[in-house]
């Protein structure tokens, strides 16, 4: 008796079950009639309101994603490139060498190093503090420029070279801030890129 009992439960909650998939689940343009049983029309009807707001497939539309243009700064992970910087770099070996370095990150050229584009992590504490990550290190190569080199009024001196990729370096905090070293980190200049 009990097997039969459980037998007609479970017959029951079947058949429950799938009368309210059927209401949940038909189409927006087949209207049904409600169920004559009070599951029916406590659930059938209210079901079925405001279904017809839900659009088809066909009505919804995607938005595309913005297009970036190559001279946004978010197109690389370093300012836009421009013509010079500020304070003044009074060696054009330097300017030269330093705008490519940034218009190649920008641009997301193959740099020569392993090491370029690694996370600098500020272990001197010379540059404002800022969270992991936030600053990226660059080799920065000038060839033969004389190992002087004067910015805003001021000279340091370059650093000899310690490898083949000798000491200058350029750190680009954010995407936005460009920082160079002439000599291995023992002194950072703030440049800011003229368009």
């Amino acid at each position: 008796m009990l097997k039969i009992r459980t037998l007609l439960l479970n017959a029951a909650a079947v058949l429950a079950l799938s009368a309210w998939t059927t209401t949940v689940f038909a189409a927006p343009e087949v209207k049904q009639a409600p169920r004559a049983s009070a599951y029916g029309e406590l659930v059938g009807t209210a079901v079925l309101e405001g279904f017809d707001a839900i659009p088809s497939p066909a009505e919804i539309t995607v938005p595309e994603a913005p297009v970036q243009e190559a001279n946004d700064t978010r197109a690389g992970l370093a300012p836009k490139p421009g013509k010079d910087f500020t304070p003044v770099v009074e060696d054009q070996a330097r300017i030269k060498a330093i705008m490519k370095l940034v218009s190649d990150i920008y641009n997301g050229v193959h740099l020569p190093y392993s090491q370029d584009g690694s996370t600098f992590k500020n272990k001197e504490g010379k540059l404002p503090a800022q969270p992991a990550g936030f600053y990226k290190e660059y080799t920065l190569l000038t060839g033969d420029a004389p190992h002087k080199v004067t910015i805003g009024g001021k000279t340091y001196t370059v650093a000899p070279d310690l490898s083949a990729r000798g000491s200058e370096r350029i750190i680009v905090g954010g995407g936005e801030k460009i920082y160079y070293t002439p000599d291995h980190y023992a002194n950072f200049i703030l440049l800011t890129v003229v368009y």
